[in-house]
């Protein structure tokens, strides 16, 4: 399934290919365009794209290799099972209302923060639970993954959606908060919607493929036991019958690709260390509340870290009181300055925060649950070993920006300019379906809103007050969609990568609600610029 995901990220570089051997660069100012010709991708840059692609956002992979090392040595303390058992059965008999609550809490989160990738360390322990809960993969990548994109479509106040956009196009953090706020309920209910029906399909599914397998079964018993002489039948052993039984019933087992208990545990292990760890006697006096303690604390503390309070709220006391502790001296020496030298202040953490965060708490973690050192190394590098593939293509899946990003700073343009200057040249002013197309057939090349924001303001930048609002929410709302099915989208690929579901398996799954969001989208749009 890597290979496949590889496969996707490298036709979708290829379509780039051959669109800069077709499509002029350009750069568009002042309401003009300034073609440079074409400039197309050459032999060699087909390999060193994604090597510089790779280097440059090699972060990205860091970030998610850390998640899966912590989940490692959380895994290895016994906590993480335990914390996993108690939460399935909680909702024994309530699957689905989990599923509605997880649904929920992802895109809430998703909307409020706007902080996804760190928001990503959830992922594993809610979709443990889901795999308890005897649901399909793709299911329960559309309940965590699938939730967190959904919420970047209706950012309310998420500092990497809504502040991008009230920062580049000079607008307010409020801007169109009820119609988001509104689009945010209406996709939330659509989600849960697509993800319970589908799921009961699925189970429907395997229900009736479970009794026609045993109907064949059963035939062929029959057949067998009518044509074996009666002598032969009664030397069967004992033995002979267990043996059956036993294959039998493993191949039952087997039989199902989702909703065994076989299944479920090693798809659950399968995010990190994928062995055994504690005994069953020593996990009934594992506690899992220094686990589950630490665990949220670290992700509260980041969340706060990574979101910029001041450029979205003009909120400054984390940066007065980051002065203050650097300020601090003993005997003249400003020991805090030195101790914490390098570490940014609160709301400006990156994710080199965050890794080193992830870092430090599974030391704590193995520490509290008395892991050896030799423990500790071996079950983090475990974990990192599992999540590898996936960190390796979420860096690669930023190649096309890579490229496009070095083309901008060189002040030669890019061929999504050239599209952009004609796509706005079809109508004066503010118009959804022109800014909508312009949204959407950028956030294939730009899968980070900043550099998508930064090529479409000098189309829009001479719209009126009211038009550049609308232009804004649907911005934003639009590249949230394109970042839901794209496979340039880092989360996504990720999450296919995570939970071993081909690219194809999720467009089949998630289009239908992908073109209703869009529909939604320019329809919400389209009232705000009649009222």
């Amino acid at each position: 399934m890597k290979k496949k995901l590889l496969k996707v990220i490298g036709i979708s570089f290829l379509i780039f290919v051959v669109l800069s051997w077709i499509i002029p660069v350009g750069t568009y100012s002042n309401g003009e365009l300034t073609t440079n010709g074409i400039d197309p991708v050459g032999l060699i840059d087909l390999f060193n794209a994604p090597i510089q692609a790779f280097t440059t956002f090699v972060l990205y992979g860091v970030v998610f290799a850390v998640i899966g090392g912590l989940y490692g040595v959380m895994e290895k303390t016994g906590a993480l099972e335990k914390v996993t058992d108690k939460m399935t059965r909680a909702f024994i008999g309530k699957e689905r209302g989990f599923v509605i609550l997880t649904v929920i809490l992802f895109v809430v989160l998703s909307s409020v923060t706007g902080l996804i990738l760190p928001l990503f360390a959830l992922v594993p322990l809610f979709a443990a639970v889901l795999f308890a809960m005897n649901y399909d993969k793709v299911t329960v990548l559309a309940s965590t993954v699938g939730s967190l994109l959904v919420g970047s479509i209706a950012s309310t106040y998420g500092f990497n959606i809504t502040g991008y956009t009230k920062n580049l196009l000079a607008l307010d953090m409020n801007n169109q908060i009820v119609a988001k706020v509104i689009l945010l309920v209406i996709l939330t209910v659509a989600l849960i919607f697509v993800i319970l029906t589908s799921s009961k399909r699925t189970l429907e599914k395997e229900l009736k493929e479970a009794k026609e397998v045993k109907k064949v079964k059963d035939v062929k018993e029959v057949k067998a036991s009518t044509s074996k002489p009666a002598k032969k039948v009664a030397k069967t052993t004992k033995a002979a019958d267990s043996k059956k039984t036993s294959k039998v019933a493993t191949k039952k087992t087997g039989s199902k690709t989702t909703g065994k208990k076989k299944t479920t545990k090693s798809t659950t292990k399968a995010f990190a260390v994928s062995r055994s760890v504690k005994k069953v006697s020593e996990k009934s006096k594992i506690s899992v509340v220094p686990l589950v303690v630490i665990f949220l604390l670290v992700l509260i503390l980041c969340l706060v870290g990574m979101y910029n309070w001041y450029y979205s709220f003009g909120i400054d006391v984390f940066s007065n009181l980051h002065e203050t502790i650097m300020g601090i001296e003993i005997k003249d020496f400003p020991i805090f300055e030195h101790l914490l030298s390098g570490i940014s202040e609160l709301g400006y953490w990156s994710n080199v925060e965050f890794a080193g965060a992830m870092i430090i708490a599974a030391g704590i973690i193995a520490w509290i649950y008395r892991l050896s050192l030799d423990e500790f190394i071996e079950s983090f590098a475990a974990g990192v070993k599992k999540w590898l593939p996936t960190a390796c293509l979420a860096a690669l899946a930023s190649v096309i920006l890579s490229i496009l990003y070095q083309a901008s700073y060189s002040g030669t343009g890019t061929l999504v300019d050239t599209v952009n200057a004609k796509v706005f040249e079809l109508t004066d002013g503010f118009n959804v379906l022109t800014t909508g197309f312009a949204s959407l057939f950028g956030s294939f090349f730009f899968n980070d809103l900043y550099y998508l924001l930064a090529n479409i303001s000098t189309y829009i930048s001479g719209f009126d007050a009211a038009a550049l609002s609308n232009a804004g929410f649907l911005i934003q709302s639009v590249y949230g969609i394109g970042m839901l099915i794209f496979p340039t989208s880092v989360i996504l690929i990720a999450g296919l990568s995570l939970f071993n579901v081909s690219y194809k398996q999720w467009m089949k799954y998630i289009w239908k609600f992908a073109l209703i969001a869009l529909l939604l989208v320019l329809l919400t749009s389209g009232i705000i610029t009649l009222l």
